[in-house]
């Protein structure tokens, strides 16, 4: 159906460009007008053909004159950001001390403001008496503006915290690439 439709519509279209043996008309002539056996062309200079006013050029402009100053409206420079900047605290078992047998897990809550878009967040739990115990990262993604919470978890229930009583005084550093912005602690009784 649609090919004998395009045949068709293809078939009216040559159809139409046809003149069926018809030379085209040639351009009507032109008759002169009244008195038009002696005419002689206008000299290509005068414009005016003899009568008239003679134009005048326009008048030079002022070699003193300087020409008006261009008005620039200069945005502002933005505001500048402020520092990224954060906080840290325990949150649950383990923001007062605690004994070690009565604690499940340790909650810390890291909240951070002035991140540029996208950031590295890094976290160090220190064991008692100085060691690295744990490390972890996450990205953080907000606007400068906007500050994000996040929550961190220290297991302690079936883990070496537990295992080999590790008790005393836990240290959490908080890390936004690669400055640290907080500090935490929480301490584990025997």
């Amino acid at each position: 159906m649609m090919r004998a439709l395009v045949a068709v519509l293809a078939g009216a279209v040559v159809l139409s460009a046809c003149s069926e043996g018809v030379s085209p008309l040639p351009p009507p002539a032109v008759k002169p007008g009244p008195g038009s056996g002696s005419v002689t062309p206008v000299d290509p200079t005068d414009v005016l053909a003899g009568g008239g006013s003679v134009a005048t050029p326009p008048p030079q402009a002022s070699v003193d004159e300087e020409p008006p100053p261009e008005v620039v409206e200069e945005e502002p420079p933005p505001a500048p950001l402020p520092p990224p900047s954060g906080s840290a605290v325990v949150v649950g078992a383990g923001s007062e001390p605690t004994a070690l047998s009565e604690v499940q897990q340790v909650d810390v809550d890291f909240v951070v403001s002035g991140v540029r878009t996208k950031g590295q967040v890094d976290v160090e739990f220190i064991a008692p008496g100085g060691r690295p115990y744990e490390k972890r990262s996450a990205t953080v993604v907000a606007p400068p503006e906007e500050t994000r919470t996040l929550r961190y978890s220290l297991p302690v229930v079936g883990t070496p915290v537990s295992m080999t009583r590790m008790t005393g005084t836990w240290q959490v550093r908080f890390f936004l690439d690669g400055a640290q912005l907080a500090a935490a602690s929480f301490t584990l009784e025997p």
